[in-house]
């Protein structure tokens, strides 16, 4: 086993919280885990946050329907724009946790950069919740958004769908599915180390395994809480890595930190999607953990993950 090292950087993060929190997440932690992501979540509140900003934030009611009840989501929208496109953001949290709110600052720098909402957007956790209830919430909510689109001053097509871990996972199986349905597809796909992959039997999956942040064991138990631990035949709306076919998609962003578990799934899936006729955009950041410019957003490694992510997104908006 060889693990590629950490960036310099940002390696004196991963090792303190490894040392605080430890490499592994039982399921037994998970209520403890999400209770303090809760804690500093409320400790600076979102009139805090916009404070000053020129973005305003609305929470709007999406009604439950026979796949699950109603739920909320958080648009943040800057004072002015002349784009009617809109992202929308589905969190991460390893299908155990996590919070549509979780990212607030970041999405109102999204929205205040790029001068288009942000939509944040919420799900049923695992394992309360198991498959298909979070796939299920995303696909209500995308579709809810795609009806209303013109009241939220928006055009249906031009709706950007960005998913962070296992966001990532959930935005994946989002656009197949819709593909499927012959439902109204993105204008393109951010999949920001997205989770693929329920099997776990890549090089980097074994390599991080009792090390790094989210390590294999980690997603193991979190793939046992969304799927059951006895599995074999599983839905690519579930599990994106295992569809037969990933031709037909939206041009799609990858990204991923090559000291992770998720590293070989992402590059994997991105290599299947040129396969297919796809234009799909890949970046494999040296020496990152996962979530490593969230937690070292300092690291130049970070700073240049953030700057890459926020061009593409320009990119797009600018070829529309």
């Amino acid at each position: 086993m060889t693990r590629v090292p950490y960036d310099s950087e940002v390696q004196p993060v991963a090792e303190w919280f490894m040392a605080t929190y430890g490499p592994t997440m039982p399921a037994e932690v998970v209520p403890m885990a999400r209770a303090a992501f809760e804690q500093q979540r409320l400790a600076r509140g979102l009139d805090e946050l916009v404070a000053g900003r020129p973005v305003s934030v609305t929470n709007v009611e999406v009604p439950g329907d026979e796949t699950g009840p109603a739920s909320e989501i958080t648009i943040f929208s800057p004072e002015s724009t002349s784009k009617r496109n809109a992202v929308f953001y589905i969190h991460g949290g390893g299908m155990v946790m996590g919070h549509r709110l979780d990212g607030a600052e970041e999405f109102i720098t999204m929205a205040e950069q790029l001068q288009v909402p942000v939509i944040a957007v919420a799900y049923r956790l695992a394992p309360e919740n198991p498959f298909p209830a979070a796939a299920d919430d995303v696909r209500r909510t995308w579709l809810w958004v795609v009806e209303h689109a013109a009241e939220l001053g928006v055009d249906a097509d031009g709706l950007l769908l960005v998913g962070a871990s296992s966001g990532g996972g959930l935005a994946a199986g989002l656009a197949l599915r819709l593909r499927d349905e012959k439902q109204q597809a993105p204008l393109a796909v951010g999949l920001l180390s997205p989770m693929l992959d329920d099997r776990n039997d890549s090089v980097s999956s074994r390599d991080y395994d009792g090390t790094s942040i989210w390590d294999r064991r980690s997603n193991l138990m979190a793939w046992d809480a969304y799927l059951g631990a006895e599995r074999s035949a599983v839905s690519p709306y579930a599990a994106p890595a295992r569809a037969a076919d990933l031709s037909g998609l939206p041009p799609t962003f990858l990204e991923v930190g090559s000291s992770e578990v998720f590293r070989d799934e992402v590059t994997d899936f991105a290599s299947r999607l040129w396969a297919t006729g796809n234009q799909a955009e890949l970046h494999v950041w040296a020496g990152g953990f996962h979530g490593f410019s969230g937690f070292a957003p300092e690291a130049r490694v970070s700073v240049a993950s953030l700057a890459a992510r926020a061009d593409w997104l320009r990119r797009i908006l600018a070829h529309r």
